[in-house]
């Protein structure tokens, strides 16, 4: 993929550029953007050639980002951020943003891309929140999530749309204070849906051991553990929140595990659940 700006940076007049064009030496794709031999374009060159029709300092964005990134798989219009893009190009999407920093792009095979933190914001603002939460995990799986560049992107983008919802979404990476705020948010969520007050941080006595639940609600024998990122993120966590609930169900309750989604997210089913659970 070549642009004409490139070729004429090499000493092709426009004039030039024609002439290899009728020849079909160059293979005009977007205004100004060229395949160079032939129009068999690979998916990364497709990517490319979208990023150079928009211009210096443009980066596949959005899902197009996301795509190239393996945070979630994209196969619509390539989606590309530029600080201006003349006319339309067909199909791309083209958003158009004077607020990219250098820290905001990377490059995949070669071709400019937002980084993972600028992704997951631009995301924040066309995915709903489960679909932004899938894509914040695969970050975190492929071990490219930086809580500190996604605050830093946050910072910078004060007052823009996305930035609440991502907000919302990786308070449940963080690693401070998460499990006080994760049982204020869920007492919260009990009142406001006018549901029976738990007993909160009540000692039960399981089949072999005593244990100190989150919540519980003794008219039903449901006992309400909330999972909070700070204390039940090993797989030593996973193991020892297992034999809890195993040992408090062998002495006759019911355990329920919520964690930070089931309580922000999926708020609305979360409360029809204990509304059934408590009934």
């Amino acid at each position: 993929m070549v642009a004409a700006s490139q070729l004429q940076a090499m000493g092709l007049d426009r004039h030039a550029i024609r002439r290899r064009a009728v020849a079909g030496n160059l293979h005009r794709i977007h205004r100004g953007v060229y395949a160079v031999g032939h129009r068999k374009l690979s998916v990364p060159g497709r990517y490319l050639a979208a990023v150079l029709a928009c211009g210096p300092g443009a980066a596949a964005s959005h899902r197009s980002a996301a795509d190239r990134l393996g945070l979630r798989r994209s196969s619509g219009a390539i989606e590309v951020t530029a600080p201006r893009c003349r006319g339309k190009h067909e199909g791309l999407v083209v958003h158009h943003s004077r607020s990219l920093s250098p820290e905001d792009i990377t490059e995949v095979d070669g071709i400019p891309v937002t980084s993972v933190a600028r992704t997951l914001l631009d995301l924040a603002r066309v995915l709903p929140l489960r679909d932004l939460g899938l894509a914040l995990d695969r970050a975190e799986r492929l071990q490219v999530f930086d809580l500190g560049a996604v605050e830093a992107v946050l910072e910078r983008a004060r007052g823009k749309r996305g930035a609440k919802a991502l907000r919302q979404v990786i308070a449940g990476w963080r690693p401070v204070d998460t499990r006080s705020e994760l049982e204020d948010l869920h007492l919260e969520m009990v009142l406001e849906a006018g549901l029976e007050e738990p007993l909160l941080n009540v000692a039960l006595d399981g089949e072999r051991h005593t244990h100190v639940v989150d919540a519980y609600w003794p008219s039903a024998r449901l006992v309400v553990q909330l999972d909070g990122f700070d204390y039940h993120s090993t797989r030593r966590d996973r193991e020892r929140d297992a034999a809890t609930a195993a040992d408090l169900e062998l002495a006759g309750y019911r355990v329920v595990r919520l964690t930070w989604d089931d309580v922000t997210v999926h708020r609305t089913r979360t409360v029809r659940r204990l509304r059934r659970l408590l009934a």
